[in-house]
């Protein structure tokens, strides 16, 4: 049932509260959409999981150590290009510090 208020210039307008009222509405049903398809997709999960609770915990234990590693590998990696990357820079800059410095004395 919608509510109409006359405006002063004779247009019909839907009152606010009813506005707000379909708006809840909406996000109520949107919020329990949402809960049920958790809920469903973690009990699912559950159900056909190939792994029991404990071997899952460890193979996912041993994977974020791995996963560290090479965080802590490419972490070094990166250390040694940048110094790489820096010494190569300054040769450049002096070379072409002292190639300005020999054309303003010549």
């Amino acid at each position: 049932m919608f509510i109409y208020v006359e405006r002063l210039d004779g247009e019909n307008k839907m009152n606010n509260e009813s506005a707000h009222h379909s708006a809840r509405k909406l996000l109520r049903s949107i919020f329990f959409v949402t809960f049920f398809s958790l809920s469903a997709g973690i009990f699912i999960g559950l159900l056909i999981a190939p792994q029991s609770g404990v071997r899952f915990r460890e193979s996912l234990k041993s994977w974020l150590n791995e996963m560290v590693e090479k965080g802590k590998f490419t972490i070094e990696e990166a250390k040694v290009y940048g110094s790489e990357f820096l010494e190569r820079s300054k040769e450049k800059a002096e070379s072409f510090s002292s190639k300005i410095m020999d054309d303003d004395k010549a």
